[in-house]
């Protein structure tokens, strides 16, 4: 099991080289460091790892058993060798030089220093156990942070709604500034992510970091039609050319009424017509849901606040 900690510690190294400003180490990496290994991986030897898999078996401090051989194989070649084979042959012959250094070096002092260098080790080896153990205490809160994959802001809470998802049941959570405070049990938590503006999600936090920050996949086109309803485009035809692009000529639209009034249903041309008037009242509209069949809007939810 040393050598896939050493492994571990070269594939940090390696990452470094490509991120140096990156200081933390391997436990620390979020959302943003997974997926840019994941890439460099792939880049270097066409090979695809999965974010899972990076939890499971790189992030944890320590590890019950070695990965599979194959991905074993792949982070070895990426780390400069023919294969895990050969990573734990020069590793393993390095340590027993190390090792065999250590002897030496041990026999050649008087009596009171090796007193004094055992000495040493046993306190080196005791806060090394007491470091290990405090870190090894499984937290039961977290906090999570979302941030747009595009800008890398974070994300306005009231554009996303988040679910702890438990026992079968969705616990809402709340949170501000683009953070939530997230309390949990056991070794991990699963958080679903829904929102009109960002793709769905679902997301793995560990008992290992006080601390995660996840990019949001934005959707596009309800970003367009935010900026449309938003009158943040000066072009009012080029503006109904792209909305005749991209929804359905089927499409079902509703404006959901305030007061229990219901719902008011819209045709692709009413809509089109409606968001494209330059008027004072369209920035108070606010997509709520969108639906899409194929690259085209097929179902549009909107509330005018």
């Amino acid at each position: 099991m040393q050598a896939f900690y050493t492994l571990k510690q070269a594939i940090l190294d390696k990452y470094r080289v490509n991120f140096p400003y990156y200081t933390g180490d391997i436990q620390g990496f979020g959302n943003k460091e997974i997926a840019q290994l994941i890439d460099l991986i792939e880049e270097n030897c066409h090979e695809r790892v999965s974010e899972k898999w990076v939890y499971t078996h790189l992030k944890p401090l320590e590890n019950n058993k070695l990965p599979r051989r194959d991905m074993l194989d792949i982070f070895s070649k990426w780390v400069g060798y023919a294969g895990w084979e050969e990573f734990l042959f020069k590793n393993r012959r390095n340590e027993g030089h190390v090792i065999e250094n250590e002897r030496q070096t041990i026999t050649k002092p008087t009596t009171n220093k090796a007193y004094i260098a055992v000495g040493i080790m046993m306190f080196s080896a005791f806060i090394s156990m007491s470091v290990a153990l405090f870190v090894s205490l499984k937290k039961d809160k977290a906090t999570l942070c979302l941030k747009d994959r595009y800008t890398q802001k974070y994300v306005d809470n009231e554009k996303v709604t988040l679910f702890l998802v438990k026992d079968g049941k969705s616990e809402k959570l709340t949170g501000k500034e683009g953070c939530y405070d997230l309390k949990f049990k056991g070794d991990t938590a699963i958080v679903a992510v829904h929102s009109a503006y960002y793709k769905p999600d679902t997301l793995t936090v560990t008992s290992e970091s006080e601390r995660y920050e996840f990019d949001l996949q934005p959707d596009d086109y309800a970003m367009m039609l935010r900026a449309y309803m938003n009158g943040n485009v000066a072009d009012w035809q080029k503006r109904r050319k792209q909305l005749s692009g991209i929804i359905s000529e089927d499409a079902v639209i509703q404006e959901i009424m305030f007061d229990d009034i219901g719902v008011e249903f819209l045709n692709k041309e009413e809509f089109i017509a409606k968001v494209t008037t330059p008027i004072k009242a369209i920035k108070t509209l606010e997509v709520v849901e969108v639906k899409y069949e194929g690259d085209k809007i097929i179902s549009l939810k909107y509330i005018q606040k």
